[in-house]
This record gives C-alpha cells, sequence and structure tokens, in this order.
C-alpha cells in the first residue's frame, strides 16, 4: 500500500505542471525573497517553503501530507501540521505558473515564490 501510495504522490507532485507546463514540478524549496534561499533567516517569515513527496514545511510549521489531489494544474494538500500553534490540519494549495509557485497556505494567499536555486 505504501508503495501505490508513494508513486500516486510522486505522480501528482511531478505532474503539477502538465500540459504546456509539463517539466514544472511544486517539489523543493521555494521563497518570496530569493535571499531567503539560503537557509539562514532570522525572520519565520522569510523562511522557504519547502515542500516533499511526504511533507510540507513553511513558517514553523512541519506537516505531514495527509490527503493529495488536483485540479487543473492545481495540487492541493491536507496537511496535519504541528508547530507553535500546536497540531492542526491545514489546507494547501500550490500553483506552478510562469517559474513560480502560487502558494495559498490555511485559505490565505501567501504569494508568487521563486523556486531556490
Amino acid at each position: 500500500m505504501k508503495v501505490v501510495w508513494g508513486a500516486l504522490v510522486l505522480g501528482l507532485l511531478a505532474g503539477a505542471g502538465a500540459g504546456a507546463h509539463a517539466a514544472e514540478s511544486v517539489t523543493g524549496r521555494w521563497a518570496l525573497d530569493p535571499s531567503a534561499c539560503s537557509g539562514f533567516s532570522f525572520s519565520v517569515e522569510q523562511t522557504p517553503l519547502v515542500v516533499t513527496d511526504y511533507s510540507v514545511r513553511w513558517r514553523g510549521d512541519a506537516c505531514r501530507i495527509a490527503r493529495m489531489y488536483k485540479t487543473g494544474d492545481t495540487v492541493h494538500i491536507q496537511a496535519d501540521c504541528w508547530g507553535q500553534s500546536g497540531e492542526r490540519s491545514v489546507p494547501v494549495s500550490l500553483r506552478p505558473h510562469a517559474g513560480k509557485l502560487q502558494l495559498r497556505w490555511d485559505r490565505v494567499v501567501s504569494g508568487d515564490l521563486r523556486r531556490c536555486e
């Protein structure tokens, strides 16, 4: 069952930019400001978004991907998160476009992030 789940997650994340943007993927490190990509930011607001096949981390929340589906080119994630505010379920939407990633974290549009290099 884990192999099937892993294949499904990989397929959704790798195919997030299907169609004209087939090469785009949502996995990786993303930040609003390229200077935040170094990983040495002193502000929680500047930490990069980190997306893996099984987890999402952003602004002090460490999250396990519980459910995921795709509509069009947007990947929707229901994440089980732990952070300073305790344990909670967070909806996350990721939409790659024009080399950027539009992030909606906990139903709030959080901006267009650029991939860290």
